[in-house]
């Protein structure tokens, strides 16, 4: 065999070499962190269940207490998604409530109930990959601010072209109002609440993978942010907030907890410094781990969230 042989072979084994590498470690990581009913699933789940009865107060049972009605939303890839729509009065407020990453809406009573406190009507998420709606993996927030657009208009059709709407997220539903606060938003989005988001996809899955896949960090992350791409729409450097925040035209207010061990404190100063400064606001709290800061404050985070709302630009 001569060297241009040798040549070829060693450089089609090397390609194969890396394809078999992007595919596999790409696929892995896929399934471990985006697709719906994975390992992080499981995890997650697990997690607030343990836990639902003690500091996050859930009541499963709240749901019941009231008529929340289905409404099926074409999502921006032709998903079927179904938030849920709960008209409590004649006001023309409502408040559009985003859960966090895998999951359920029913686990967001403590802040539903905050929200029908202040008078609000309720929208009530399930998004993509979540719950009743489509969806084969998770859109991370960036997939998601498309789908909040579709039913944004959807609360302007049932609630009227003069309702005023908020939105509220928490977690990857934080991330999801940041990522949503650079689009063209209707007049009728007056604010936005984002409770422990983090400031890109890619950072916030740094935490997970680099202590689960026994390879060199820098190449699982750069083979997953290619492969999210292919598999999901977008990579993971491209489902960012800092980019998305300085075309925001509305009042925001950052919330987090200090002791956050999923979404590091430190990403609220980023989001805050990417945001215009007539529009930010931030509030912090001590001793409270992830999305724990209504649980561990909760008349203090009700005061934060009712003086945010009095505020007009």
């Amino acid at each position: 065999m001569g060297f241009v042989e040798i040549l070829i072979l060693i450089i089609a084994i090397v390609i194969f070499v890396m394809l078999f590498l992007y595919l596999t470690i790409g696929e892995i990581c896929y399934r471990l962190c985006l697709k719906r009913r994975s390992i992080a699933e499981k995890v997650v789940n697990y997690e607030i269940d343990a836990i639902a009865a003690k500091l996050y107060k859930m009541d499963y049972d709240w749901w019941k207490k009231y008529d929340f009605k289905k409404v099926c939303v074409i999502g921006h890839n032709n998903a079927k998604l179904y938030p849920l729509f709960l008209k409590v009065n004649d006001s023309k407020k409502v408040a559009i409530v985003i859960h966090g990453y895998f999951a359920r809406y029913v686990e967001m009573n403590k802040y539903a109930e905050m929200f029908l406190e202040f008078g609000y009507n309720l929208v009530v998420t399930q998004n993509l990959g979540h719950g009743e709606s489509e969806g084969d993996y998770v859109g991370m927030g960036w997939l998601d601010r498309l789908d909040i657009l579709k039913i944004i208009d959807k609360v302007i059709q049932k609630f009227g072209d003069d309702c005023e709407i908020i939105i509220f997220g928490l977690s990857m539903g934080g991330a999801t109002v940041c990522m949503l606060s650079g689009e063209k938003l209707p007049k009728n989005v007056t604010h936005l609440i984002s409770d422990c988001g983090y400031t890109n996809v890619y950072d916030e899955f740094k935490f997970f993978i680099s202590n689960i896949v026994p390879i060199p960090f820098w190449l699982t992350m750069m083979l997953f942010n290619d492969y999210a791409k292919l598999r999901c729409g977008y990579s993971l450097k491209e489902a960012d907030s800092i980019k998305q925040l300085p075309k925001c035209k509305v009042p925001i207010l950052f919330i987090h907890g200090k002791d956050d061990r999923v979404v590091p404190y430190e990403m609220i100063n980023k989001l805050y410094s990417a945001t215009p400064k007539h529009l930010r606001h931030k509030k912090s709290f001590s001793k409270a781990g992830h999305a724990e800061c209504l649980p561990a404050y909760e008349k203090e985070y009700k005061e934060t969230i009712l003086k945010f709302l009095r505020i007009r630009v």
